[in-house]
């Protein structure tokens, strides 16, 4: 019998409707199955962040319908798992696994669970300043009183906003701290009378006083917001701070005397006298060597003997310690000083580590791969053998050694292996930062560089320095070489922020074609530049990559944004010119026949996410950059360039299949070669709209997810290419969105917790060049998803 697809499924949706509606038989009653929760607002009323405000409401819900496995509700396997009767072992078997992995326990509608939900719905509302709120709620059983639908009707009426803030306390000491810092406050002017302000505010204040001595203030001494006058939805507060029970003020505390335990552990006679005093602080070895030059343990600590008590700096030595590598675990503890008032003796214990420790990884992956080389954009395979040494020369210095060998594939091309890598690489971290040219102190002293960004450098910055060298083969077209050192540091500035600087930093690229791809190279002019042997030099700023990644707010949205810039050639280039302006000559540097590389590079990339329902999250990505050669070099190198298309790009095109601009490739019209396209350009802009969503959990294995995603970008060159090889390539601000292509798409993610595989499907809707075939049209008229789809294999989401 011949089935189309469209009956195939007809059926599939209709045995699942019917096994659905076989739930109804095990009522009892006036029992229903709540089917559905939802909010309704007030028509033609104004509220402000109407949708952030549903999804926080939608969190309060005390009664949530039964989950879905394939269309079909959970409730059906739980009531299947008890018929047992007449099976044989295999059947009772499935019953079991029905019941342990499928079933979920029937969620009956309640009107007091709906009576209290919309009650709490209340209280959230005055808490964040509808003080006048009305929540209510209704429900509708279907026809046959089997199944439910509960909505919450929620008026939110006025919100109440803050006029003034007012902070007092008894003790006059605290008191002035607060007026001093008022300025600072979450409970600004016209903001609304909301509680998480207020919770924000009572952190603000206790993170401030602790680090003004105040070791052991705690929220509870912090009142709740008292109303002085409230007129016109205005309202006048006032913030008192408690002083401790049977006190006038709080005690302020400095610092005693600091106690280290360098080989705390087993064995270790804690009652032992110190036997070691270096610059104040003291040490208890149990006449135990040193494994750690002290010196380095001192550098470590932010606490100071007779300083006022600040809790960041007890938690920077913490993290300092910590960092070392060298120790398993660091506890700080303190104690009041039983003969002085008002000081606080510390105790540092550190449990060593162990020196040298060897793992290998095997890893299944896409473009997480350690390399510099290129772009990865197929599924590959990697093994990777380390090596880890700490405090390799006493100062808890950290030597990772490792072989990173990779393969990676094209499936289902006549050539199955698509590509070679491999690269070794040497990694020592030092725990200190060392600004060896005092290029940042100069930055900080004129004003460029932030005091506090120069002191969190000194503090909290690891230097380090890496070695190592890359071979990758694209088979058939090209193979890159290449050799790298650099030296730099990383911060962590905050929970929310990060920097990587590398100041030193000398790349040596060897590219070597294939005879098929010199053919190639011999027709673009463009690209053969690109393609020549380049030193990427950096002696006082290689390059600059700043990371801001903060935690999901309580609605569920965050952003994210990392930005990277990047020279090469600058200093060489200088002195170049200061030898030739002396020396009158006008020669160009270089290392034999191998050139300095001269360029500058920016890469941005902005992302926003919305949940705005459990499963269901809206990720937006703006992604730009651009490439500038200077001096003595025409192109910037091609592992430098950018391109578009592929899993993490433009999905209806596969990866350097787009531009730049209006130029059109026709190599691209060959899917079979897709792995081999080539086109790059000088800048580009991309940007992404996706919607993810939870579709079932099949066997209760893993999440299989949807998605839905449109994307669209270009690449385009700078200035035109030489004898016009590549036609409207060329940036040119007026045909920016012209020459944009989009595609669109579906995907689905199989999320097994440990990793992501991911499949997607884009179909183009709008090339970057005008069609003679279709009078010169953009846009492509036939949209038939399955009709020239490009397809994508990938690991973990595509950003």
């Amino acid at each position: 019998m011949n089935f189309s697809i469209h009956k195939i499924i007809f059926l599939i949706l209709t045995l699942l409707f019917l096994i659905s509606c076989n739930t109804v038989k095990y009522l009892e009653g006036d029992q229903t199955y709540l089917t559905k929760n939802s909010i309704k607002f007030p028509k033609g009323k104004k509220i402000k962040n109407k949708s952030s405000l549903e999804y926080e409401l939608a969190t309060l819900y005390k009664q949530v319908p039964n989950q879905k496995f394939f269309w079909a509700s959970r409730r059906y396997f739980y009531f299947s798992q008890f018929d047992t009767l007449g099976r044989n072992k295999i059947g009772k078997g499935w019953k079991r696994f029905e019941g342990q992995r499928l079933a979920e326990a029937p969620v009956y509608f309640d009107e007091e669970t709906a009576k209290k939900t919309a009650e709490s719905m209340k209280y959230f509302l005055q808490h964040k300043g509808y003080f006048w709120a009305e929540t209510d709620y209704f429900f509708e059983h279907n026809k046959k009183r089997q199944k439910t639908e509960v909505t919450y009707k929620v008026s939110p009426k006025r919100q109440y906003k803050i006029d003034t803030i007012a902070f007092i306390s008894k003790d006059k000491r605290v008191e002035k701290i607060l007026n001093e810092i008022s300025g600072e406050t979450f409970l600004k002017k016209d903001k609304p009378v909301d509680v998480n302000l207020y919770n924000q505010e009572v952190t603000r204040i206790t993170k401030h006083l602790r680090n003004s001595g105040y070791a052991y203030f705690q929220p509870q001494f912090v009142s709740g917001l008292e109303s002085l006058d409230s007129t016109n939805f205005r309202v006048d507060l006032e913030l008192e701070v408690y002083p401790p029970k049977g006190k006038e003020e709080h005690q302020v505390y400095h610092i005693g005397e600091i106690t280290l335990f360098p080989r705390y552990g087993e064995n270790f006679n804690v009652n032992q006298l110190p036997d070691t005093t270096i610059q104040c602080i003291h040490f208890v070895t149990n006449g135990i060597p040193f494994r750690v030059k002290p010196k380095t343990l001192l550098n470590s600590i932010a606490l100071k003997k007779g300083d006022l008590y600040q809790r960041e700096n007890e938690n920077d030595t913490n993290v300092q310690l910590s960092s070392l590598g060298v120790f398993n675990f660091v506890t700080i503890r303190s104690e009041e000083d039983s003969l002085q008032q008002g000081v606080l003796n510390f105790k540092v214990y550190l449990t060593q580590n162990k020196k040298w420790e060897f793992g290998t990884d095997f890893d299944i992956n896409q473009t997480e791969r350690l390399g510099e080389v290129v772009n990865r954009n197929l599924i590959g395979l990697s093994l990777s053998p380390s090596l880890k040494s700490r405090n390799l020369f006493k100062g808890a210095e950290l030597l990772i050694s490792s072989v990173d060998f990779g393969i990676e594939l094209a499936p289902f091309q006549d050539t199955v292996l698509n590509t070679l890598d491999f690269k070794i690489q040497g990694d020592l971290y030092l725990p200190r930062f060392t600004d060896y040219f005092k290029f940042w102190k100069g930055l900080r002293e004129i004003g460029i560089l932030k005091k506090s960004y120069y002191d969190k450098l000194v503090a909290r910055a690891n230097n380090k320095f890496s070695m190592g060298y890359n071979y990758y083969t694209l088979l058939d077209y090209y193979t890159f070489n290449l050799f790298n050192f650099s030296y730099g540091y990383n911060v962590q500035t905050s929970q929310k922020s990060q920097f990587i600087v590398n100041n030193l930093g000398v790349d040596f690229l060897l590219p070597t074609p294939t005879p098929s791809f010199d053919t190639i190279l011999m027709q673009n002019p463009f690209l053969q530049n690109s393609f020549s042997n380049q030193l990427l030099t950096g002696f006082i700023l290689r390059d600059f990559t700043y990371i801001y990644s903060p935690q999901l707010s309580r609605t569920g949205g965050t952003w994210y944004f990392q930005g990277t810039a990047e020279m090469s050639g600058v200093e060489v280039l200088a002195l170049n010119k200061l030898f030739n302006g002396v020396s009158g000559n006008s020669s160009v540097w270089k290392v034999s026949d191998v050139d300095f590389s001269q360029y500058f590079r920016l890469e941005l990339d902005l992302r926003r996410y919305w949940q705005r329902r459990a499963n269901q999250t809206i990720i937006t990505r703006v992604s730009s950059g651009v490439v500038i050669p200077f001096g003595n070099s025409s192109e910037a190198p091609y592992v430098k360039q950018f391109f578009v298309g592929g899993p993490q790009s433009v999905r209806g095109w596969y990866a350097r299949g787009i531009g730049p601009g209006s130029y059109f490739d026709d190599t691209t019209t060959d899917i079979n070669l897709r792995n081999s396209f080539y086109q790059t350009g000088d800048l580009k802009l991309e940007w992404n709209v996706e919607y993810r969503f939870h579709m079932f959990r099949p066997l209760n294995l893993f999440d299989f997810n949807g998605a839905f995603f449109i994307d669209g970008g270009n690449v385009w060159t700078i200035d035109a290419d030489e004898n016009g090889e590549r036609l409207g390539s060329k940036f040119q601000i007026e045909n920016t969105f012209k020459e944009m292509a989009v595609s669109v798409g579906t995907g689905f993610r199989f999320d097994f917790t440990y990793f992501i595989f991911r499949v997607d499907f884009g179909k183009l809707i709008k090339n970057n060049y005008p069609d003679p075939l279709r009078n010169n049209s953009y846009w492509v008229d036939d949209l038939r998803l399955w009709k020239g789809a490009a397809w994508h294999l990938g690991l973990g989401y595509p950003f």
